[in-house]
């Protein structure tokens, strides 16, 4: 998926899991709907992925604000908001183990650094894994196996 410029101002690609492409997919069947609806009328020229039901561009505020409804309805905390979803896309990869500066690029930071700084919560208690794997490491191969117990 091509992301819009942002503050780079360069134009990245992101990758998406097939269950999103899934939906995405079923999202534009149900806009073609819209389309033959609206004929002429709708504003295939702007070719949005998210657009009122005539193809024009969505307003921000109304956006915000249905977003709020929903998160209010899942009980979210009181603040979330479209920014805290991208924030727990990046603290859940980390704490799953993916690759700092693979997370720093998915998120469109312009260094590693920033990323480290930001999710730094995501990362820490991580010791515990790095030392179990360092003992495996250190172990193949000759048939010594720790019970992945710390000392």
């Amino acid at each position: 998926m091509l992301c819009s410029p942002t503050k780079t101002e360069r134009p990245r690609d992101v990758k998406v899991p097939a269950s999103a492409l899934a939906a995405l997919r079923a999202h534009r069947k149900r806009q073609d709907e819209f389309r033959k609806k609206f004929g002429p009328a709708y504003r295939a020229d702007l070719d949005l992925i998210f657009a009122n039901p005539d193809g024009t561009a969505l307003r921000p505020n109304s956006v915000s604000s249905v977003v709020s409804l929903l998160f209010r309805r899942l009980n979210l905390p009181k603040g979330a908001s479209l920014h805290s979803l991208r924030h727990s896309h990046g603290s859940h990869l980390l704490a799953d183990g993916v690759p700092l500066p693979v997370v720093s690029e998915r998120l469109g930071h312009s260094s590693v650094r920033t990323t480290a700084e930001v999710y730094a919560h995501a990362i820490r208690g991580q010791d515990d894994e790095a030392a179990l794997r360092w003992d495996e490491f250190q172990r193949r191969g000759t048939g010594d196996r720790v019970e992945g117990k710390l000392q």
